[in-house]
This record gives C-alpha cells, sequence and structure tokens, in this order.
C-alpha cells in the first residue's frame, strides 16, 4: 500500500465536536476546508507543514 505523507491538516468543529482531516496538497485542503465551511462547521482551519496555522479569512491569501 502506497502511504503519502499528509502535509496539511484540516480542523473545524460543528455542535457535534471537532473534526480534523489531513491533506496531501495545498489544493485539497482548501478544497475540504471551503467544503466545511459551506456545510456550517465552526472555527475552520488548514495547518501547513511549516506548522503555520490559517484562518478561513486567509484563504484566499493562501491560495495565490
Amino acid at each position: 500500500m502506497d502511504r503519502t505523507p499528509l502535509q496539511y491538516l484540516v480542523s473545524a468543529r460543528d455542535q457535534s465536536g471537532y473534526v480534523s482531516l489531513g491533506r496531501t496538497t495545498t489544493a485539497a485542503a482548501l478544497k475540504k476546508a471551503r467544503e466545511l465551511l459551506q456545510e456550517g462547521y465552526l472555527d475552520v482551519r488548514i495547518c501547513t507543514p511549516q506548522g503555520r496555522i490559517l484562518l478561513s479569512d486567509e484563504f484566499d491569501q493562501f491560495e495565490a
């Protein structure tokens, strides 16, 4: 089985609790984070491989 290391951690919370999901690319992390926002999750964040925490209002800057 091929195991690609996860480089980005996308986390969020809703009324049920917290969710943390790993993604391998910037594009995949941004896509999942935006999906979570559309589904009504709060405190959606992306942690980069360098340890930087991006909040939802910073996602557009991250993509550039």
